[in-house]
């Protein structure tokens, strides 16, 4: 009975850890409810990202107005204009210029004009609390241990 009960206790938390992916608001400051001020959660759900690594927020300005997309990381790299555009050094937190890639001008390396940044910490990096995704599996853990000194005791 106590070795299955471990077992099972052990297969729940590496299966609650294996099945993690960050998931990421996906819109742009062109549909209403996700601009600079925020998303709106209802109209704009967390998306599945796959393989990706990063939620990625890109802050646009031009001609005085500001445009922002919110996407994933894999999403982006599959598009020309962002695999060549996003910054080698991707981390959570950082907020870094486009590359620029100018031929004829190539002292000039960076876009100031477009911001990449970076989050990974939790789903929809700043409004989700990571406090569940790591409470279930110490839970759990803390559990399982407590049945286990109960029984040899």
């Amino acid at each position: 009975m106590l070795p299955k009960l471990l077992l099972i206790t052990i297969v729940i938390t590496v299966l609650l850890n294996y099945g993690e992916a960050i998931m990421c608001h996906r819109c742009n400051s062109a549909m209403g409810g996700c601009g600079a001020d925020g998303v709106v959660w209802r109209m704009f759900p967390w998306r599945d990202c796959g393989d990706s690594k990063f939620c990625v927020k890109v802050i646009t300005k031009q001609d005085g107005e500001e445009k922002i997309l919110r996407e994933c990381e894999s999403e982006l790299m599959k598009t020309a204009f962002h695999r060549l555009k996003m910054p080698v050094l991707r981390r959570h937190g950082y907020c870094r210029p486009a590359r620029k890639n100018d031929f004829w001008n190539p002292l000039q390396t960076t876009d100031e004009s477009i911001q990449y940044c970076f989050c990974n910490d939790w789903n929809g990096c700043n409004s989700a609390s990571r406090l569940f995704s790591t409470l279930v599996p110490v839970t759990s853990l803390g559990l399982s241990v407590m049945l286990l000194l109960k029984n040899m005791l």
